[in-house]
């Protein structure tokens, strides 16, 4: 196999899994444009692939290939977080009561409710 036949089939798995992830970031765009809703889109977007991903229609190893190296350079997506978490550190020691609320309500509802939807995929697949 030749250079020019072989490097169009290395990068299948790259386009394919590109195109799941953006596909799903283009129907949660279109989505929002036709509800005009508030909800980010990227947002529903990861909601769309993860229940792509829970009912079984899109494989793991299918978005891998392009999901792998965005989750080795996502600490680089947090720095602008941290200089602006810096910037308003006079606000954050006037609410740090709410925030602090905030920081721990959120997240242990989003994993409650995360282990509800996926206690209830797992179940059926083991019952049904």
């Amino acid at each position: 196999m030749d250079v020019k036949t072989s490097l169009p089939i290395k990068l299948l798995p790259y386009l394919i899994s590109s195109t799941l992830i953006v596909g799903c970031l283009a129907v949660a765009k279109l989505i929002m444009n036709w509800l005009q809703g508030s909800f980010p889109a990227p947002l529903l977007g990861m909601l769309i692939l993860l229940t792509l991903l829970l009912t079984k229609t899109v494989k793991e190893h299918h978005i891998a290939p392009s999901a792998k190296p965005l989750l080795n350079f996502m600490p680089l997506f947090f720095i602008p977080a941290g200089v602006g978490f810096i910037e308003h550190l006079e606000l954050i020691k006037q609410q740090w009561q709410f925030l602090t609320a905030t920081l721990i309500l959120v997240p242990l509802t989003s994993l409650l409710l995360i282990a509800f939807v996926i206690g209830l995929f797992k179940g059926r697949a083991e019952h049904g």
